[in-house]
């Protein structure tokens, strides 16, 4: 019987040690969602011919944007020139190449726009304990990024 005891210890200890050391990643916990109102500006960034830096072309007055737990949103402040006003749902989405929010704007229509519209895929970065929100949307179509940098105001 300890003869047994013998030969199963050295086993036991081997697959003790193995379960240690595997190379299993612990699930990485899913981002806190941006809910609440948030205030800040949003800016068209498009880069300098032949260069690698950016200029501002429109940069909003204030604005104010609000998430709620149902998946709606809004946009609201100074809406009159630069920015329209927005609304409508939004996915939150994670990625191995970040995170991502998607706005479905019900007061947008197809076609040239006079106004920036807070529609389609954003990539963002929120963080909880500040408070500080940035989504950003780079432009396909021309050199460019619509950027937000938004501070939550309330819940």
């Amino acid at each position: 019987m300890k003869r047994n005891l013998f030969l199963v210890l050295p086993l036991l200890a081997l697959i003790v040690l193995g379960e240690a050391c595997s190379t299993k990643s612990d699930p990485i916990p899913a981002p806190t969602p941006p809910l609440g109102t948030f205030s800040g500006t949003g800016k068209l960034l498009v880069k300098k011919s032949g260069n690698t830096t950016y200029d501002t072309v429109k940069k909003a007055s204030p604005l104010l944007l609000t998430m709620t737990s149902s998946g709606t949103f809004k946009v609201t402040g100074d809406t009159l020139t630069v920015h329209a006003g927005s609304k409508g749902l939004f996915q939150l989405a994670y990625a191995s190449n970040g995170t991502f929010v998607y706005f479905i704007d019900s007061t947008y229509k197809v076609g040239p726009q006079t106004k920036i519209h807070l529609a389609g895929t954003y990539q963002y970065a929120f963080d909880n304990g500040t408070g500080n929100l940035i989504i950003q949307r780079s432009n396909s179509v021309q050199d460019s990024v619509l950027r937000y940098d938004l501070k939550k105001i309330s819940n």
